[in-house]
């Protein structure tokens, strides 16, 4: 597993989509999945996107390659969970986790894990997505 700690900026959402494809081009590339980088790099922003602009503190990404998924997890300190919004045509954001829920293999919210406090959410793509 690799982990990154971010301030929870704006430019936060770049680092962390780069540092992820990175981590996860290296670990696939000796035994882990073949995932698409750019649904990696898509999802990372979305999840990352919205613990810079709804949580606090910072925020902490973490990859881990299994065997036959990938999985990213984004912490912060809010305690708000994130909702699946369904937004008309017209609207200019809103749809991060309506994105993920539609691309993900598997998501999720869980309490963030001590000594954190918070939340992690996190997605998972299987191999050949």
């Amino acid at each position: 597993m690799a982990q990154l700690v971010l301030e929870p900026q704006l430019s936060a959402v770049c680092t962390a989509r780069h540092w992820v494809n990175g981590v996860i081009a290296r670990c696939c590339a000796t035994s882990g999945p073949q995932v698409d980088g750019d649904l990696v790099e898509l999802l990372t922003s979305e999840v990352v996107a919205n613990a810079v602009r709804h949580g606090r503190g910072p925020v902490t990404v973490e990859v881990a390659c299994a065997e036959e998924h990938v999985c990213v997890a984004v912490t912060d300190a809010g305690p708000d969970v994130p909702v699946v919004r369904r937004v008309g045509p017209e609207a200019t954001g809103g749809r991060g986790m309506a994105l993920t829920d539609l691309l993900a293999t598997r998501w999720g919210v869980r309490a963030a894990q001590p000594p954190a406090s918070g939340k992690t959410v996190w997605f998972q793509l299987a191999g050949g997505t």
